[in-house]
């Protein structure tokens, strides 16, 4: 079994359907409007991720591992605030990758699991333990908890940089 192919990427980003119009509004403006707004969403989108990656070496549970998936948290540009974490960079004794250590450092393993290639449960790897239910899932120990923290904040700069921008261009172009 070659895990070492393995590419898991998380790609961190709101519904679209639920700004699909405000999105097709930001289409009409001109290029230099358009380049101001993701420039000021990479920022935001940068400001996340250094939290997400600040949060990795304070509230990860497997620091060693956690060391590996923070290596991949990058802030992408586009006009909505977004990260993605993971991916086949990074490896660690036996092949694994940022993307296979990715949901078992976040989410953790359970200890009921079949007994893995090494001899390990979960697969040949060591998780923590499953971190507690929150809803339909699992609460995390790192990503999750710091993007619900960090949500409200996420959408007031994203509203604000939408709206100084959509604001200039009503201006100019009008």
């Amino acid at each position: 079994m070659v895990m070492a192919d393995t590419k898991v990427t998380m790609k961190i980003q709101p519904d679209l359907r639920d700004i699909r119009g405000l999105l097709n509004a930001l289409n009409k403006m001109d290029d230099a409007s358009k380049k101001q707004l993701k420039d000021d969403v990479t920022s935001i989108s940068g400001w996340t991720a250094g939290a997400i990656k600040t949060s990795g070496y304070v509230g990860a549970r497997f620091p060693k591992q956690a060391q590996i998936v923070v290596a991949t948290v990058r802030a992408n540009k586009d006009r909505i605030p977004n990260v993605t974490i993971g991916g086949s960079r990074g490896r660690v004794s036996g092949g694994a990758n940022a993307g296979i250590l990715l949901y078992g450092n976040e989410f953790g393993g359970s200890p009921e699991s079949s007994i893995g290639v090494s001899g390990f449960a979960n697969g040949g790897y060591r998780f923590p333990e499953r971190s507690p239910r929150e809803g339909r899932g699992n609460k995390g120990y790192w990503i999750y908890p710091t993007l619900k923290a960090l949500q409200p904040e996420i959408t007031r700069r994203w509203k604000a940089a939408v709206g100084k921008v959509y604001g200039e261009w009503s201006r100019t172009s009008g």
